[in-house]
């Protein structure tokens, strides 16, 4: 089936279901309304679906040829937004005080549905079966096991892929590349407890805060000083919180922060470096430190087997260029897919200049070239085909 043709015929849907998603965002596990249009057109297609926890989508798309032992592919798009009051003057803003779909999950989502439109066509014609994940709360790292359970449940599948739109590339480009794509990340707490007392009396009291600022300074500086140069590290400290008055030394200071890497060795190693900072730097201040990690998603890896047929297909059916993009230090959950089942998380370029696309991630002006999203979706249902026929 000619799905690069096909893309065109539902690029009205796709763009409709787009902004209706975007001028009404839902938070991290609260996408009901998300959850109930997708399920809706999941129930107009004629696909059948299961409703997860947290409000996770999974349709499930047998193919007309799909035999026993015949492969199965799951495509995911995340759907929660961000607690961001959105700037940009579209027509259908945000309707969601301080809430905003500020990082493309509404365009994710519509182009699956778009794809999953286009694969119904071309049921008779399909060797295998197709999972459509529409996942919740990506951006707290909290949806993507609930699906990666189900489909162990179910029996697994053979390859997983994603896409995620990237305002760092050009409208139109499409990076999909071998290797570590985006980093693991960790988060921590770091709490030092001293001894409070009034402020005019230091020689009473222990203050937490002053360890307390020196560790948020040592940790931060790990990249600098404990880390190879060539070896991608971040580390940061978001939030710190002490005390209730200029005059009064608190008993407790407290900082939190997270750590990312694209080795899991250096996963490994940073925490021991991290406690060690804070402990003995407390110590050296008569105070005692208290750590603790919280593990995020791993590494976005992508194989190169699964790669590789996307280029294929992409030379193919030319509906999004091939370009080059440095890996990045943010993370996704959709690294628990590719650890379990392998395959690849692409991304595709939605800046464009001319219509003043022009700003990042988690901005509050963030846009999207809706161009893009039907040879988005395309691109989906184009390497489903070639993947499910043994490609």
């Amino acid at each position: 089936m000619d799905f690069a043709t096909l893309s065109k015929q539902y690029e009205e849907y796709i763009i409709a279901l787009r902004r209706d998603f975007h001028a009404h965002p839902e938070l991290s596990f609260e996408e009901e309304r998300t959850a109930r249009v997708v399920s809706g057109q999941l129930d107009h297609l004629g696909i059948p679906h299961v409703r997860l926890a947290h409000n996770c989508v999974v349709g499930k798309l047998v193919g007309g040829k799909a035999e026993q032992g015949s492969r199965r592919l799951a495509i995911r798009a995340d759907m929660d937004a961000l607690p961001i009051q959105e700037e940009a003057e579209v027509p259908f803003k945000s309707e969601h005080e301080g809430v905003m779909h500020a990082c493309g999950h509404d365009g994710h989502t519509a182009m699956l549905l778009g794809a999953a439109a286009m694969l119904k066509q071309a049921q008779p014609e399909l060797g295998g079966t197709v999972y459509l994940c529409f996942q919740s709360a990506e951006e707290v790292g909290g949806g993507a096991r609930g699906i990666v359970d189900y489909l162990l449940a179910e029996g697994g599948v053979d390859r997983a892929i994603a896409a995620h739109l990237m305002p760092s590339l050009d409208s139109g480009l499409i990076s999909v590349e071998e290797g570590a794509r985006m980093a693991a990340t960790n988060n921590f707490m770091v709490e030092v407890t001293g001894r409070g007392g009034h402020a005019s009396q230091p020689e009473l009291c222990i203050d937490p805060i002053k360890p307390l600022c020196r560790i948020v300074l040592d940790v931060s500086a790990i990249p600098a000083n404990r880390v190879a140069a060539l070896e991608p590290c971040v580390v940061h400290v978001g939030r710190v919180a002490g005390g209730t008055q200029g005059n009064i030394i608190p008993q407790k200071a407290t900082a939190w922060g997270g750590f990312r890497t694209f080795s899991t060795q250096q996963r490994a190693r940073l925490p021991e470096l991290i406690r060690e900072i804070a402990e003995h730097t407390a110590l050296a201040h008569g105070a005692a430190a208290r750590v603790e990690f919280y593990e995020g998603p791993p590494i976005v890896n992508n194989d190169a087997q699964s790669v590789a047929l996307a280029r294929e297909v992409l030379g193919r059916h030319p509906v999004l260029t091939p370009a080059s993009l440095k890996p990045i230090c943010a993370s996704e959950d959709f690294g628990m897919f590719l650890e379990q089942f392998g395959g690849f998380m692409c991304f595709i370029g939605i800046r464009n200049e001319k219509k003043g696309l022009v700003y990042d991630l988690h901005h509050p002006r963030f846009g999207i070239d809706e161009d893009v999203l039907g040879p988005g979706a395309a691109f989906f249902a184009l390497y489903a085909d070639a993947f499910l026929s043994g490609g």
